[in-house]
């Protein structure tokens, strides 16, 4: 069958057994949180939008390239305050990089305005692109900031605050940042549970908070403090040339994101672990 023809398929949902069992509403909403990985990163789709297809519900796309957890976090729980994430809604959240954040940028409100619009006109070319600033609810220009993002900002004072980050000692520290990312992500879990909101945790491979934290410090912060049953790796049902070869995005250049074929791939992977959990 034609390429173009199946992503269609998957795009418009599907009628079978999975379908009818969610028809009586226990979802209507997909939400997915993370960084790139998670974004339509140089892709028309992400995993996201074929999953919530396939289950034929809304889909809100909270994931962004360059972005951090903490910004996952701001995103969600004011998305929650908002009323517009509850108890019907179904959140994927994707652990990124722990020395990500978001930082206030200088930029002024024309160019913050012309950059936003740049990227969505890439994103009518089907282009794939994620804006490297956001607008927090209270009208606060924040940068993502990731390691050499440095490199990508068009402000000077945004630049230079970032090299500095990057380079003066003390600045960055994974444990540290790894250690107050498991807090929120308690605290994040406890908001949901009070909410009867259902979060699952998507780990890709080693990337995120909890590889450092359970592998370095688990006589510290103990494993059995998270609830882990809705707590899912990519590495559950793919192997290393799958994640990195046969599914990446353009290998061996870009061996992290994931091509079309890798994000049906995960959508359909996803649907099946959730639906064993019995979260679907």
């Amino acid at each position: 069958m034609d390429k173009d023809k199946i992503v269609q398929q998957r795009l418009e949902g599907n009628s079978g057994p999975l379908q009818a069992e969610m028809d009586f509403a226990k979802y209507n909403k997909l939400v997915v949180c993370g960084c790139s990985i998670s974004d339509r990163t140089q892709t028309k789709y992400a995993y996201g939008d074929y999953l919530s297809s396939s289950l034929g519900i809304e889909y809100l796309h909270l994931a962004g390239g360059a972005g951090s957890d903490k910004r996952g976090f701001r995103l969600l729980v004011q998305a929650i305050q908002s009323g517009e994430v509850d108890s019907k809604s179904l959140v994927l959240f994707q652990p990124s990089e722990v020395i990500r954040r978001e930082l206030p940028s200088r930029i002024s409100e024309e160019d913050f305005a012309e950059h936003i619009a740049g990227v969505e006109e890439k994103n009518m070319r089907l282009e794939g692109a994620s804006p490297i600033y956001d607008k927090t609810l209270t009208g606060q220009i924040v940068t993502r900031f990731k390691i050499d993002s440095c490199h990508w900002t068009t402000v000077d004072a945004d630049r230079e605050m970032q090299l500095a980050i990057q380079e003066r000692p003390g600045c960055l520290n994974f444990d540290y940042d790894s250690e107050m990312l498991s807090v929120y992500w308690y605290m994040l879990q406890g908001l949901c549970d009070s909410k009867g909101i259902t979060l699952v945790l998507v780990e890709d491979n080693i990337r995120g908070w909890p590889s450092v934290i359970f592998n370095k410090h688990s006589d510290a912060i103990k494993s059995e403090w998270f609830n882990k049953t809705n707590w899912i790796n990519l590495m559950d049902f793919m192997n290393e040339q799958e994640r990195f070869t046969i599914y990446a995005l353009d290998p061996p250049h870009d061996r992290v994101h994931f091509n079309e074929a890798g994000h049906i791939k995960v959508a359909d992977e996803l649907a099946n672990i959730l639906k064993k959990k019995g979260i679907l």
